[in-house]
């Protein structure tokens, strides 16, 4: 992905692990990871390997808070 991609997403908070979605971070931070369920969180993971995965606990989620918007189902590339 790169700036100026339009993603399209299906408005929903529950996700399959591994799949990609878009998230909001502390209210402010939205951003668009593949995620993975644990034990007691969740695991984002960059797209680009060059960004490092975060984890956050349930706790941290409630927090924070961490909150899934939607799953992307599609990307448009602008080129």
């Amino acid at each position: 992905m790169s700036d100026g991609d339009i993603v399209i997403i299906h408005k929903q908070e529950n996700f399959e692990s591994g799949q990609l979605c878009v998230l909001l971070i502390n209210g402010d931070e939205a951003t668009v990871k593949r995620v993975y369920k644990l034990e007691n969180g969740i695991e984002l993971v960059a797209i680009n390997p060059a960004y490092p995965s975060r984890k956050f606990t349930a706790k941290d989620m409630k927090n924070i808070p961490v909150q899934v918007i939607g799953v992307v189902k599609q990307l448009i590339k602008n080129y």
